[in-house]
């Protein structure tokens, strides 16, 4: 009866709103101009509102006798602000009218003195701005190889950094890159700016980009995106462009691949497909891993590959192929799309140690893993915005994917002490199958009403998830074989209203309502096959049928003000939480939580100074336990680390606070900004490790070995993370080249339990970076960095097992064009490695170089004599730190060898175009 009321108060509100009318309000923008140097009220200066995208919409004002101005008839929209008064400099910005009454303050205007006995006009590029809340660099003024990506023209602007995870701009990682102002390829940066060539960009563009629900209502909800938006000349926006290119090496080793654009104004296809068994792989990290195949997780190399990027641990080959779609359909409707397939096999060889730490002392495990996986992975992504007329929109968004995982791994393992006595030994086989796929959409319905800032919207989301895994493990120590057949799903529903409501001219007030179900269950047979036995025997005490249901009500409320360079919003909202579970085997039982928080937030972005401004966002969330964590079922699939779930845990709450400082100086070229994010969590979820003191067999028949480790996680207090990261970007006009160069420290305190003993793991960390980019012309191309990662563990329940490891980097590239069409290229790195472990310690030089050819029409046909790591030393390792131990891993990677390569560059615009 109550759920009935709340639904027809819900309907009547809806009613009410609906039914709502008002005035449409005219928009404008006032303020003062004043004298820079003596502050006086300047008169009859003229104030332009120059619209960006409609220079017909212009509007313009004069300054009264108290330098007072208004300018009327304005409309939501970019403009550019431009004051100019006789014997004064004109002051110029660009800024976005998002209120109805907007008011700019004081402005100063300074006093144009200088004396010139000759006039030199020079033309000259600037290469950054800084337009209200976006950093804009222009592409001309940075030189790069007539066949660059835009990769290497963004690499060399003040405070973007690429490396081998991705793109970051002032320290942040770009989560996703527009094209024109689209999405393109997804959520994949590096791919995105890999497919774009460096010579059709106009600009590039960072900013936080606002949530769907926030552009479509204009009311700031806080979620926003770090996004790059790639703006291309308007000569290349009509044509074809791309390139193919196939080569041969030693050992029978090749690559293949072909990227080709057809661009007519609004419709953009872009086709690229690879093949090659070099490692390389160009999708995202989703392809690779979205279905486990073994029992560990997917690791990355070891080292910071600055330049040789999509490179994979082990030997791979693959076989890629996608393609992007956007157009407008009429001028109501949009379409975005893309489609991947991938197919990789790949083999690896992997050394491990682990130290453990206990009360008691230390503990090691060294492993030798040696692994074949392969994956072949469709994904399916659309995006269609239909204005369904000026008061209405409709978006949907759905994404599809299947993937099919075939891994087999065979695992030598031992446990020793700190003085080498043996506890324990594996030596197995372990093989699975896996299928998945994963369906979900996304409804978003939105209506303007006549009052500006007057907006409904309701947003409708589910999403599909089952997965199948077929798995067996074959311990060879005890002549024994165990069949896992798992069927796991997740599925999902839910939906959200949110209504504005303006406050005078620049607040707005938003009420949200969001209510959503998670449906997952995990259902597991087991069957063991003993030496000499004749049929498989079922297990219960290793099979599981698990449900569980999770359920959330959360209303909230936010209140936002915004002026012209800041913003303010704050919310408060109630979360109800209902975790719902219930197991059928190995024992049968139920339970239902239920959790009540409040989840305040603020967001705040102070404009400084017209180059300077300073983000503050402090949120609270809550995590939920997974299913793998809830169902008390053993899982030994790894006979020395085994694990089991907790059916008891409770949802993590966590606060999290968030500043950013960033100072752009247009003049000098300078980029500086500081970033700190802090989080902290009750309720979370950690490990409790138990070593096991002795061979035993419990009363299911499973055998436990000394020194073995079962694992539970368990709710823990006192979670802490820290980060503080601090870039600095400059233009060397002498050495026309960029320097950018960045600081971080971080704080970690990890809680865990060993053998009912608390440990807490304070991780400490730093890095340093430095590198230089050349801005020399189109035939010199280099770039050099260093960089230093160190990291220091400290135990307190055993300061035995404190430990430190840290890595040195040194690189360069080098791209030179001499003679008629020669080309000569030089990655050179250099890293040394110091562990924890002596073991791992070591010191190695990547050294890839090629000598190519220029020839055909303009040079579009290039033949590349390469070799790849050419002293024959390239390696890869990885750390991991937790509670209970350290971790350092090394894998088998791909090593020298020779390549014959032939490229084809596609130029080929409309007339007019080159």
């Amino acid at each position: 009866m109550q759920q009935s009321r709340s639904l027809i108060a819900l309907m009547l509100l809806i009613l009410i709103v609906f039914s709502a009318h008002a005035q449409e309000e005219a928009w404008s923008v006032r303020g003062n101009v004043i004298d820079a140097s003596d502050t006086t009220a300047l008169v009859g200066a003229t104030v332009l509102m120059i619209n960006i995208k409609d220079s017909t919409r212009t509007r313009f004002a004069v300054t009264e006798n108290d330098g007072s101005f208004v300018v009327s008839d304005l409309e939501q929209a970019f403009y550019r602000l431009q004051i100019s008064s006789v014997g004064y400099k004109t002051y110029r910005r660009v800024m976005r009218l998002t209120v109805p009454e907007a008011t700019l303050g004081t402005l100063s205007l300074e006093q144009y003195v200088k004396v010139l006995d000759e006039i030199s006009v020079e033309g000259e590029v600037v290469p950054m701005e800084q337009l209200g809340d976006t950093t804009q660099y222009n592409a001309d003024a940075f030189k790069t190889n007539p066949d660059a990506s835009a990769t290497d023209l963004v690499s060399k602007m003040p405070g973007i950094v690429v490396d081998g995870d991705g793109v970051s701009a002032n320290g942040e990682s770009i989560e996703q890159v527009l094209l024109d102002g689209k999405r393109f390829f997804g959520q994949d940066p590096l791919l995105s700016l890999n497919t774009i060539p460096a010579d059709m960009v106009d600009k590039i563009q960072v900013y936080d980009e606002e949530s769907d629900q926030a552009q479509l209502t204009g009311f700031d909800d806080g979620n926003t995106i770090k996004t790059m938006n790639v703006v291309t000349k308007e000569d290349r926006r009509n044509g074809q462009f791309g390139k193919a290119y196939a080569g041969y090496g030693t050992e029978n080793l090749y690559e293949a691949g072909v990227t080709i654009n057809s661009f007519n104004q609004d419709q953009r296809i872009t086709l690229l497909g690879m093949t090659n068994n070099i490692n390389q792989q160009n999708f995202g990290s989703e392809d690779l891993a979205q279905v486990s195949g073994g029992r560990g997780s997917f690791r990355r190399g070891g080292g910071d590959n600055n330049f040789i990027t999509g490179v994979q641990d082990g030997i791979t080959r693959t076989h890629s192929l996608g393609i992007n779609f956007t157009d407008s359909w009429g001028e109501k409707a949009t379409f975005e799309g893309s489609y991947f397939f991938n197919q990789t096999n790949n083999s690896s060889d992997q050394l491990l140690s682990r130290e453990s730490s206990l009360a008691t002392g230390q503990q090691f495990y060294d492993q030798n893993q040696r692994a074949t996986t392969k994956n072949l992975n469709h994904r399916l992504n659309t995006r269609i915005d239909y204005q369904i007329n000026d008061n209405n929109n409709l978006l949907l968004r759905s994404a599809i994917s299947y993937q099919n995982n075939q891994s087999s791994e065979n695992t030598s393992g031992q446990t020793t002490l700190a003085d080498g006595e043996l506890l324990s030994e594996t030596d197995n086989n372990y093989s699975s199958l896996n299928q998945a796929y994963s369906i979900s959409n996304d409804l978003i319905y939105q209506h303007k009403f006549s009052k500006i800032g007057r907006t409904i919207s309701l947003e409708v989301n589910s999403r599909i998830s089952p997965t199948r895994r077929e798995s067996y493990l074959e311990d060879l120590v005890l002549d024994s074989l165990t069949e896992y057949l798992t069927d796991e799903g997740q599925y999902t529903l839910g939906s959200s209203v949110v209504y504005t409501e303006p406050i005078g001219t620049l607040a707005q007030l938003a009420m949200k309502y969001e209510v959503s179900h998670t449906s997952r269950q995990s259902d597991r047979d087991t069957y063991t096959l003993q030496e000499g036995d004749a049929v498989k025997s079922f297990s219960e005490v290793l099979s599981n049928d698990f449900t569980s249901g999770y359920t959330i009500h959360s209303p909230s409320v936010r209140y936002s003000i915004r002026q012209f360079g800041s913003h303010f919003n704050a919310e408060l909202g109630f979360q109800r939480a209902i975790l719902s579970n219930r197991q059928f085997l190995p024992t049968e039982g139920q339970s239902t939580r239920h959790f009540n928080s409040l989840l305040p937030s603020i967001t705040s972005r102070f404009e400084l100074s017209d180059n300077a401004n300073l983000f503050v966002r402090y949120a609270t969330s809550t995590t939920e336990p997974s299913v793998s964590q809830l169902q008390g079922v053993l899982d030994n699939s790894d006979p020395l680390f085994l694990s089991v779930g907790n059916p008891n845990l409770d949802q993590t709450y966590s606060h999290s606070l968030r500043l950013r400082f960033q100072k752009n100086n247009v003049d000098r070229n300078t980029s500086l900004a500081n970033f700190t994010n802090v989080t902290a969590s009750s309720d979370y979820i950690s490990n409790s490790t138990t070593i096991v003191s002795e061979d035993s067999i419990s009363a299911g028949g499973i055998v436990f070995q000394e020194g073995a480790q079962l694992t539970t996680p368990v709710n823990l207090d006192g979670y802490w993370n820290v980060q503080n990261n601090t870039t600095y970007g400059v233009l060397i006009s002498p050495l026309k080249s960029n320097l950018n160069a960045s600081i971080g420290l971080g704080y970690q305190r990890l809680p865990g339990m060993i053998n009912d003993e608390e440990n807490i793991a304070n991780a400490y960390s730093a890095n340093a970076r430095v590198g230089l980019a050349s801005n020399i012309s189109e035939k010199i191309d280099y770039n050099i960095y260093y960089q230093i990662n160190g990291s220091r563990v400290l135990n307190s329940l055993q300061s035995g097992s404190n430990s430190q490891y840290y890595t040195q980097t040194l690189g360069a590239k080098l791209n030179l064009i001499f003679g008629k069409g020669f080309v000569f290229r030089n990655e050179t790195y250099f890293q040394r490695y110091t562990g924890a472990n002596d073991q791992f310690d070591t010191d190695y030089t990547l050294w890839n170089m090629g000598i190519a050819k220029k020839f055909l029409k303009d040079d579009r046909g290039e033949l590349e004599l390469s070799v790849f790591d050419l002293l024959g030393q390239n390696q890869s390792f990885d750390q991991t730190v937790s509670a209970q131990y350290l971790e350092e891993t090394q894998t088998e990677v791909l090593q020298r060898y020779f390549m014959l390569t032939f490229t084809y560059q596609l130029r080929r615009f409309e007339k007019g175009s080159s």
